[in-house]
C-alpha cells in the first residue's frame, strides 16, 4: 500500500526565520519533487491553519524588518514580567501561554492567505511527519483527531538541549520544550533525529522521565545535507566591501546565532591572545544576535579591531555565506553541545578547514576530517592555530547532498511505518 506523507511546516512557514531549523525545513522541502518522484510516494509539505492542513508550494519570503520588530517585541515583554511581582511573573513564563503569544505575533507580524481549495485530507494509512518547531505549533486536538483515524504520527527531533543544557537557553523555550514532551509523547509513534547521538539522547530522556517501555527500534537518525541550492540567488551580487572583508588568506570564519552555547566568548578571547602577540589574522562572526549576548555584543562593538579584524555581519544571504565559506582559511566552532552543527558539513562541502570543540556530535559529523580543541584548555585552539596544524586532507570527504539525506530521511519514515505496523 503506498502511503502519503504529509511533512507539517507550520512555524517557518509563518514566522518568516530563516536559521537553524528553518533552513533544514526549507531544504527538506526544496528536495521533496525529486525525491517523491524517485521514491514513488506522494510526500506534501503543509501548514496548519485553525484546525486543518494546507498545501503549499513555496514559502512566502523572509520579512527581515519584521522580523527585527519580534525581536524587539520578545526583549520588551521578557523585561517588562521581570519588573512583576512573581505570581504574576510566574504566570506568564507559562508554557501555554508564550505558545499562544508566539502564534499571535507571527500571524499579525507574517500574515499569509492561503486559499481554501488547498485543504488536505490526512486519512489512515497516511503518515504526519512534523519536521518543524512543533512545540511551539501544539494542537493536541488536532494530533487525537489523527490518532483515533489510524494517522501514523512521527516527529523530527533536533536536539533536547533546552532540557539537557538549559543553562544555555531561555526559561521560556525550557518550558516549552518540556511542556511539548510531557504532553506530546501519547501522539508520536516513532522519532527521528538529525545525528545518533540526539537519537540516544532523546530515547534515554523519554524511557527515564515519562514511559519505561518505550522501544528503541521506534527511533532513528539521518544526517543533514551540506550544498546550497543557489538558483533563487544567482542574480544576487556580493558587494566588495563583502568580498574585502575576505582578501587575506588567514581570515577565519564562525557561521552560528550569537549565543551563549556557541561560545564566541572562548574564540575571542583566542584571537585576542594571537593580535597581542603580533599574529596577523581576521576573526569574521556570522549570524544573528541571540539571546543574553548584550554584553558580549558590546564588547564586540567597542574593540579596537572591530572592522579592523574583528567583523560581525548580521544579515548574510545564501550567496554570500558561500563566498565566506570558499574565502575563509578555517571554519572554528566552539559550541559546548549541538544537535548537529550544520556549519560543520557545510564547511567540509566547499573544502574548508574546520576547527571544532571536541563534543560527541562534532566526533560524529566531522570524523576524521575535522581538528578539536579542547574547551577546558583556554590555550587549546590557540596553539592549534599558531602552529598551523590543521591543514587536513579534504579530498576524501565525501559530500552528502540534501537531496541524498532528503530520500535517506523518506526511506527511515517507510522504515518506521514497517515497525509501527509490526507492533500493531
Amino acid at each position: 500500500m503506498k502511503h502519503k506523507i504529509y511533512l507539517d511546516c507550520t512555524h517557518t512557514y509563518n514566522s518568516g526565520l530563516n536559521t537553524g531549523i528553518q533552513r533544514v525545513v526549507k531544504n527538506i522541502c526544496k528536495n521533496i519533487p525529486e525525491v517523491s518522484k524517485k521514491l514513488d510516494l506522494e510526500i506534501v509539505s503543509v501548514v496548519l491553519k485553525e484546525q486543518r492542513y494546507y498545501r503549499f508550494t513555496d514559502f512566502p519570503e523572509i520579512n527581515n524588518t519584521n522580523n527585527k520588530l519580534k525581536t524587539k517585541l520578545k526583549y520588551f515583554y521578557i523585561k517588562v514580567r521581570e519588573l512583576l511581582p512573581n505570581f504574576i511573573s510566574n504566570y506568564l513564563h507559562s508554557p501555554s501561554l508564550t505558545t499562544r503569544l508566539n502564534k499571535l505575533t507571527d500571524k499579525v507580524l507574517f500574515h499569509k492567505s492561503i486559499a481554501d481549495d488547498n485543504i488536505v485530507n490526512i486519512e489512515k494509512e497516511d503518515i504526519l511527519f512534523l519536521i518543524d518547531t512543533t512545540w511551539l505549533n501544539n494542537n493536541y486536538t488536532l494530533l487525537e483527531e489523527l490518532k483515533t483515524k489510524k494517522v501514523k504520527i512521527m516527529v523530527l527531533i533536533y536536539d533536547i538541549i533546552p532540557i539537557t543544557h538549559h543553562q544555555f537557553c531561555t526559561q521560556d523555550l525550557t518550558n516549552s520544550l518540556s511542556h511539548w514532551y510531557k504532553n506530546i509523547l501519547p501522539y508520536i509513534d516513532s522519532y527521528i533525529a538529525i545525528s545518533h547521538a540526539v537519537k540516544d539522547e532523546v530515547y534515554h530522556y523519554i524511557e527515564t522521565n515519562y514511559n519505561k517501555e518505550i522501544r528503541y527500534k521506534n527511533f532513528d537518525a539521518f544526517h543533514l545535507g551540506s550544498d546550497f541550492n543557489l538558483k533563487s540567488i544567482e542574480n544576487v551580487s556580493i558587494l566588495d566591501d563583502f568580498k574585502k572583508i575576505f582578501s587575506s588568506y588567514d581570515t577565519y570564519l564562525t557561521v552560528s546565532t550569537i549565543e551563549p552555547r556557541k561560545n564566541h566568548t572562548y574564540i575571542l578571547d583566542t584571537f585576542e591572545s594571537l593580535w597581542e602577540q603580533g599574529i596577523d589574522v581576521k576573526y569574521v562572526m556570522i549570524g544573528k544576535i541571540g539571546w543574553e549576548s548584550d554584553e558580549f555584543i558590546q564588547r564586540v562593538k567597542t574593540h579596537k579591531e572591530f572592522n579592523k579584524k574583528l567583523f560581525l555581519l548580521t544579515e548574510v544571504n545564501d550567496m554570500e555565506l558561500v563566498y565566506a565559506y570558499k574565502n575563509s582559511k578555517s571554519l572554528v566552532f566552539a559550541s559546548y553541545t549541538e544537535g548537529f552543527g550544520l556549519p560543520i558539513i557545510e564547511s567540509l562541502h566547499h573544502n574548508l578547514q574546520v576547527l571544532c570543540s571536541d563534543i560527541q556530535v562534532h566526533r560524529e559529523i566531522g570524523k576524521e576530517f575535522v581538528t578539536y580543541f579542547d574547551l577546558d584548555d583556554k590555550d587549546s585552539l590557540l596553539s592549534i592555530i599558531k602552529t598551523d596544524d590543521f591543514n587536513k586532507n579534504l579530498k576524501e570527504f565525501k559530500s552528502w547532498s540534501w537531496k541524498e539525506s532528503t530520500e535517506d530521511l523518506m526511506q527511515k519514515v517507510l522504515k518506521q511505518w514497517q515497525v509501527i505496523e509490526s507492533e500493531a
